[in-house]
């Protein structure tokens, strides 16, 4: 009887043991990254070999941090607006300066000089008071090219800061076996010795 027991004790602690050890390797899979996740990797690779696995970590922290989430709707929302927004200036403004090109090119056919200096005179006159008129909207669009290039350089920088401790973490945590290759490496040299012994013999 008191063999029985002991038996059963024993086996009680393996299954505990062994359920332990699954539920921590589980653990572990659910908090790497997908992107970083062995069972994916090849996948990964068949599906593109152009992949970016900055902005396939980036994109992962995205689905679980809703701050991040937030500020990537935010920026699809101003991307999206962009070219609606500025369409009405932007055909304007084609449109003005378009004409402008084109009384340039009609004043080299004007043959009198004096006319045709007297023309172009006129037709600056009219470009800086087209300037003048469209002054704030030439204001606003640097603003907004200037706040782009701003939002593109610390995007990047948002992307590196978030993904930079995770792959760290990664590298830390998932450092391979070294016995293998240290065992390939052993081979090399024992079969490169063999392959010069024969060379020289020979």
């Amino acid at each position: 009887m008191k063999t029985v027991t002991l038996s059963l004790i024993a086996l009680l602690l393996i299954l505990v043991s062994c359920n332990h050890i699954s539920s921590k390797k589980a653990d572990q899979q659910t908090a790497v990254p997908k992107p970083l996740q062995d069972d994916i990797d090849d996948y990964s690779i068949k599906k593109s070999r152009g992949d970016n696995l900055l902005q396939d970590i980036y994109a992962d922290q995205v689905g679980k941090q809703p701050e991040l989430q937030n500020l990537e709707n935010l920026m699809k929302h101003f991307y999206d607006g962009l070219p609606d927004s500025l369409k009405s200036f932007q055909v304007y403004d084609n449109k003005s300066n378009a004409y402008y090109r084109s009384t340039n090119d009609a004043l080299n056919n004007v043959q009198d000089t004096v006319l045709r200096d007297r023309l172009r005179a006129l037709i600056n006159e009219s470009k800086h008071k087209y300037l003048d008129t469209i002054k704030r909207f030439s204001t606003l669009m640097a603003h907004i090219d200037s706040n782009k290039i701003k939002i593109e350089d610390y995007h990047t920088v948002l992307k590196i800061v978030t993904t930079l401790p995770i792959i760290e973490t990664y590298q830390y945590k998932n450092l391979p076996d070294i016995k293998s290759v240290a065992n390939l490496a052993n081979e090399a040299q024992r079969l490169k010795a063999k392959t010069i012994q024969l060379a020289n013999k020979h």
